[in-house]
Formats: C-alpha cells, structure tokens, sequence
C-alpha cells in the first residue's frame, strides 16, 4: 500500500523525493490550500475530501455562571468563557459577548463524545487545534492542545482555582487537566487566548490561560445517569448527584462519577478511565468556603508510535504493537533472528520500531479547600489551600535491555510520583471607579523519577506482564536507571487597578513578580544531570483596553509579559517536554547551562466585534515575541531517546482569527471561523556542540492555518448538528524539510429530547459519530518530542469513524 492510498491522494511525495520529480507542482501556497479546504467544507457530507498530502519535502517559509461557578474576579477583557452542561439548548452558539470573550452552551462542543476528555471542550474556538489517537482522547501521550501556538504545558491551567503547571505526559511539576474531575459537572471554562492576567498563577505560562470549575451545587437536589454504548465495545457511564441545601442552613454537595471503557481500533489492549469528584459549599453570612476532591485512574493501553516510512512499508492499520501476539513478539525480537525477513523490515528493524506493548497506569488526587468573603461593601477577597498526588506508571517493551528469564526483551517502566502543596491569597477593593486588587502564590512540589526494567517470561513459562502492571510478577526490578529527585519552589505576587473612567471604556493594568527555582536531578551511580535553575523577575506587566461605543459593538488591545519557570524532566522521557535535565550527560547539562536563560514571552492584540443582527462578526490579530525558548532535538528510538539541549534566543508569532456567525432561521445557527498562525524561529538553535541552522523555520506540531466549520438544527425536542475541522499547513520537524499531510475530521450527532412526564422521567437520546466520513488522519505530532530533520517515530494515527449512543435521565 501506498502513501497515495493511505491518505486517499492521486499523487504523495514521500520523504526524500522532489514534488518536481514526481512530476507535481510545487507545494501550494496558503491561497491554493483555502480554496481546496472551503470546496471541502461546503461538499464535505457528500463527497470524498481531497485535503489530504502525504509528507512532502519542502523549501518553504446549566450551573452557575462562570463567575459563580469558578469563584473568579469577573470576566474582564481577553477571555473567553465557555459554560453550560451537555443537552443545554441556549443561543448564542460562537457569539461574543465581550471583547474576544464567549459564552457558549454545550453546542460548542456537542460533537464530542460523551465523556471526552476536558481538553477537548475547547477544541472548536477560533486559534485553537486539539488532536488525539482516540476519539475520547483519554491517553495523555496523545492528546495534544495548542492556543495560537502554545501547547498545553506552556498555558496557565487552573481547575477549581487550582495551578496545575506543566500538565504534559510523565510531567513531574503539575497534574493534567484530563485526569481531574467529571467532564459533565464542568460548569465553566475561561479562556484567554492571548496573554495570561497578572492574577493567573502559574509556572509554566507563556501565553494564555484556561480556567476550569465544576457547577455550583444546586439548592435543590437531583440525579443525571448517562448510559452509553459505542463502536469497539465502549461503555460509557456517567452519575452527577446533588443534595440540594441540607437543612434550612447546611450545605450544598455535588457528587460525579464517570467510567470510561472500551478497546482499543486496532489490534488489542483495552482502555479504561475512572473519574469521580466532590464539591461542597457551605454559605455564611459574610461569604462561603468551598471544598473539592477529585480522584482519577486509568489504565491504558496505549498505540504505537508511528513514522512515514512505516505508514508506506507497514500500512495503515499495522503499525501498532503486537501485543497479545507474545510468541511473534519474542521471534522478532530474538538475536539470531535479526537479519531474518519479517516482511518489510528485517526482524531486528521491526523489533526496534515496532515493540509487544506500551501503556500507563496513573493515579491522581487533587483537592482544595476555599474561603470567599466580604468584608464590606467595597473589601472583598479570597484564600485557598489546595494538594495534588500523582502516581504514573508508563510502559514500554525494550528490546534493547533483554530479561533475566532469557526473553530478548523486558518491561521498561518509567515512574513518576510528584506531589504539590500551596495555596493563594486574594484581596479586591473597589474604589469610585477604580477596582484595586492584589493576590499571591506559594507552591512547593516534590517529585521522583526513574527508570526500571522488569523481567518478562519466556514463551510457555507463565504469562506476559501487561503495560497497565503489575510488572514484579517474575521478581523486583533487575535495573535501574536515571534516579531522579527534584524539588520546585514557586511564588508569585501581583497588583492590579481596574479603572473604568467612562460607562464605554474600561483599563486594566496590572503587574506581577515570579519567582521559580527547581533544585535536584540524578541520584545514581549514572549520574543524570543534576543541578539547579532559577527563573526570577519582578515585573511582569499587563495591560488592556477596551472600548465600547455601543451594546454590540466593541473594540480592544491587549498586551502582556510572562516567564516561565525551567520545566523538569528526566534523562530518558519518552514525551515531549522540552527540559535541561533530559540531557544526556551532566556534561550536556553543565555546558548548556550557560547558554540556558529563563525564557520570558510578549504577546499582543487587537480585537474588534460587532453585531449586525442575524450576522456577528470578531475578528483580532496578535503578535508575540518569545525570547530564549529551550528545545531538544530529539534522536534514537522510542525507548531510549538521545536529546540534545540548546536555546533559540528569538522567536516571532504571528496571526489572526475571524468568525463569522449566522442565524438564518430561528431553528437553524451556522459559523464559521478561519485562524492563521505562524511560530518562525528568528535566530538558530544553540547547543553546546554548535549551531544548528533553525532561523526562518517554523515551530512543528503546529498547523498554520485551521478552519472551523459548525451548523446546527433545533427544532421541538429534536436537535442535530455537524462539525468540520480541518488543520493545514502543519511542519513536520524543526527545519521543515517535510510536512504533516492536511487533517479533516466532520463530526456529527443527533439527539431527541423526552421531557419529564407523568410517567417518565426527563429522558435523552443521543447518536454521536465522531470522524463521519471515515478519513484516515494522522493526529498528534512530537509525542516522542521533534527530529532536526527527516522521518522520525513520533506521531499516531487520529480514530476511524466512531458511534456512540447515550440514554440520559435526569430526575
């Protein structure tokens, strides 16, 4: 099978050969690409897509409110604010009701699953791209989230006003947003696009934030079951309970759980995911102190990562592991058959690229405890005390390290446990026309990491370890590497004036000082880099203006200054974060380390919005500067990846979004946006061994152009809607040599709404299909990090066309 066939193309340029000798044009520019991608949007239902390039190489340049729900200051200029709970019907769909800020129901986000992973919630805004391996996206290797260019480890996230900093895969400094609370109590979700506000706490900010609260619990009680049933055995079940007030002064308590199960599309292993959290609100006369818990595990076993040049030799569908295939998987891996065919590859080849098993097992607690007060009509304020627990467990068989048993590979599992305790302090006054507030943060983390292999059985000796674990089944770990420990120590303090001089136009101005200083690393005998890296400066502004003539019309300017803390990896991770300790030596690190500076970010914009009727339009453009990001070029197989460390002293971002939003029947809401973003390094890459030539390139993993397409239909209890995305332009590696072939996805539901009867209870139901036309995409880019040049292993498939159908009842 051919690239052509696999991304159903008439002609693909694989790596390594010239569009001009394949007798192709050259690649399209961005006019060409937009013509192809609106024919697609507009006949897409109906007709087979031809977005799709292969690789090419290229030369080429129902809760509260939000307010009340998240315990937040109110919304001011730059966010973006996404509420309501699935099966809510309000109007509204796309349309800005502030400066670059929305409120959306649950139709924004109406075609994903139930049960989706958090991330995924945001996907369908203007400058944002969310892919995944699966179409829930509950492996946290490849769920990939990006806001005008900033990943998701690199936005302040907060849940229940809790900073979950670097929430990557195998982080060892935050928690991800996947593994925290029940995807139907999210009641708000707050977004800013553009530069994080001075009273936003976290380490790990270069650009924008995205705040997540549960609902408030409601004064009545109530019961919501959600049961679901989907393609590969998927059940999904979901439970939210609320006590209403307990007695004439108690509290309020919500409760959720939501259980996720099925098996993986292609070969075998299964996926599972537990969610179940609690928040409790106790009023006071002068206030309320809230409580939350939130506990996840998941048990995954995950896909392989994938190459061009095994999509071309292996297929579409036979790149994954080989698991449960153990006797196959010990042949292929065995020594003397190394130079032996087994098929496209020789069975050494294969063995290196293609391994039994990969997975994770994690566990998470997270929780707080907040107290919101008034003092006086004019003093108010806030304190919170908050504590996360991670436990990850991350699998994947190496050929390289043989088991004692005398099977030719073993186990590798890599573990983290990082803990964070802190707590924040807020005080806001309010003063003629002036709104005074000032805040700060206190954040200790510890955190280990370390590298272990573990013995598997030769075939007819017992059975094979699973990647969710246990893994001593066949004894301790025989070895050990890259023992890491770490300590971060965060602060940070803000001041902030809210000035509105006149009923049209409002100034915020505000200022904040960090301070972020990781210590520790390598405690082996093998000596992974250890050392210690401050990040400190104290002042870090923040301004905006916003400007509104008319209720629909409004206009604005934002700018903003963040740094980010040094983001705290081990020697040896397999995932993309980009860290001075993922050096291969304390050599690399000692010689990096002078190179090293605390890369700080400026982001700026301009917005405007107005409302014409039946028509809304918002358009905005930004610009950032990033000044000394620290990357890793990565080399070497998935299991034991090389990565060098160096700076690029500057970089430029540049780009705009427009949505255009419709209402041409009251039954009927179409929008549509376009957003175009670019990420050029403007100086090289430097590394203690030299320069590598990265000045003019684009940031990989990112696409440069999305388009958003949604229609939807309300009509009585019936309701139907459908969702194009497609992702254009999207380098491949740090010097752009290939290119990502283009992504387009429709998804689709319809559902029909029962209400509460005599006899019946409130009823819903619900077909979702996610990838309606079947497409073959490929997903996440840079799971095992980015390659200089040329072909690397580092991307995974998007899911085949996927079903779902889901019952609700709610009493």
């Amino acid at each position: 099978m051919t690239l052509c066939e696999l991304f159903h193309h008439p002609r693909v340029s694989p790596p390594g050969t010239s569009p001009a000798r394949d007798g192709l044009a050259h690649i399209p520019g961005m006019a060409g690409s937009l013509r192809v991608s609106a024919l697609a949007l507009i006949l897409g239902a109906f007709f087979s897509p031809a977005l799709a390039q292969g690789p090419t190489t290229a030369s080429r340049g129902d809760g509260a409110s939000a307010e009340a729900a998240s315990g937040d200051a109110p919304v001011e200029e730059m966010e973006i604010v996404i509420v309501g709970r699935r099966g809510s019907v309000t109007d509204g769909t796309a349309v800005p009701v502030a400066p670059n800020q929305f409120v959306l129901n649950s139709n924004d986000w109406a075609d994903a699953m139930a049960g989706t992973s958090a991330l995924a919630l945001v996907k369908n805004l203007p400058g944002v791209t969310f892919t995944s391996t699966d179409a829930y996206g509950l492996d946290l290797s490849d769920g990939f989230l990006l806001v005008r260019g900033v990943r998701q480890n690199e936005l302040a996230i907060t849940f229940e006003g809790i900073p979950l900093n670097d929430g990557s895969y195998g982080s060892v400094t935050g928690t991800a947003p996947l593994n925290i609370g029940v995807t139907d109590d999210i009641g708000s979700i707050k977004v800013a696009p553009g530069a994080a506000g001075v009273d936003t706490f976290s380490n790990s900010v270069n650009g924008g934030e995205m705040r997540y609260a549960l609902i408030d619990p409601d004064t009545k009680p109530s019961l919501s079951v959600t049961q679901g049933y989907g393609s590969n055995d998927t059940l999904v079940t979901s439970v939210t309970g609320q006590t209403g007030r307990i007695g004439d002064n108690g509290p309020r308590v919500l409760l959720g759980v939501e259980r996720i199960s099925k098996d993986k599309y292609t070969d075998a292993g299964t996926q599972y995911m537990l969610h179940a959290n609690a928040k409790v609100v106790q009023d006071v006369p002068w206030g309320d102190f809230t409580a939350f818990f939130s506990y996840s595990r998941a048990e995954i076993w995950g896909y392989n990562n994938t190459s061009f040049d095994m999509l071309s030799k292996l297929g579409w569908n036979g790149t994954d592991i080989l698991y449960p295939s153990y006797a196959r998987a010990v042949y292929v891996a065995s020594p003397q058959n190394a130079n032996a065919s087994c098929g496209a590859y020789t069975c050494g080849e294969l063995a290196s690229l293609v391994p039994y098993d990969t997975g994770q097992a994690t566990d998470d607690f997270v929780g707080n405890l907040t107290h919101d007060f008034r003092l006086s009509d004019a003093l108010s304020g806030s304190v919170m005390a908050y504590g996360a627990v991670s436990d990850s467990n991350i699998e994947i068989s190496d050929v390289t390290t043989p088991s004692q048993t005398g099977a030719p590979f073993s186990s590798q599992v890599w573990r983290t446990r990082p803990q964070r305790f802190g707590g924040t302090a807020n005080l806001s006054y309010d003063w003629g026309a002036h709104t005074l507030s000032t805040g700060l943060w206190i954040e200790r983390a510890t955190s280990t990491s370390l590298f272990a292999w573990y013995n598997q059985p030769l075939p007819g000796q017992g059975a094979p370890l699973k990647a969710i674990g246990p893994y001593d089944t066949y004894g301790p770990a025989f070895q050990t590497a890259n023992d890491s420990r770490w300590s971060t120590d965060s602060r940070q303090i803000y001041v902030q004036d809210v000035y509105k001089p006149t009923e049209t136009l409002t100034i915020k101005g505000g200022v904040k000082a960090v301070d972020f200083t990781t210590s520790g690393g390598g405690i082996g005998p093998d000596r992974a880099p250890n050392g210690t890296l401050s990040a400190r400066d104290s002042f870090l502004p923040h301004l905006s203006v916003d400007w509104r003539p008319d209720p629909d019309t409004s206009i604005y300017a934002d700018m903003g200054e963040s740094m980010i803390g040094y983001r705290v990896s081990s020697r040896g991770n397999i995932g993309p974060v980009s860290s001075a300790w993922a050096a291969d030596s304390q050599d690399i690190f000692d010689a990096a380390r002078a190179l090293l500076k605390p890369e700080r970010d400026w982001n700026f914009t301009v917005g405007a919005y107005h409302d014409f009727g039946d028509i809304s339009l918002t358009v905005d453009a930004y610009y950032g500067i990033v000044l000394d990001r620290l990357l890793n070029g990565t080399s070497g197989p998935q299991f034991n990846p090389v990565r060098t460390v160096g700076i690029v002293s500057r970089s430029s971002l540049v780009g705009g979004d427009a949505t255009v939003s419709a209402k041409p029947a009251s039954w009927l809401t179409v929008s549509q946006s376009v957003s175009v973003s670019k990420l050029r390094y403007e100086s090289d890459l430097r590394t203690p061994d030299g320069t590598s030539p990265l000045k003019g390139h684009y940031q990989p993993g990112y696409p440069g152009v999305s388009l958003i397409t949604q229609v939807t239909a309300r009509y009585d209890g019936f309701e139907t809607g459908v969702t194009s995305t497609v992702y254009l332009d999207n380098p491949f590696t740090y010097t752009n040599d290939i290119y990502v072939p283009d992504y387009w996805e429709m998804n689709a539901y319809v559902a029909y709404h029962i209400p509460q009867g005599n006899t019946l209870p409130d009823l819903t139901f619900r077909l979702s299909v996610n990838n309606l036309t079947d497409r073959h995409n490929i997903g996440s880019v840079g799971i095992g990090g980015y390659s200089v040049s040329g072909d690397y292993q580092t991307f995974m498939r998007s899911a085949p066309r996927q079903y779902l159908f889901t019952v609700t009842t709610k009493y």
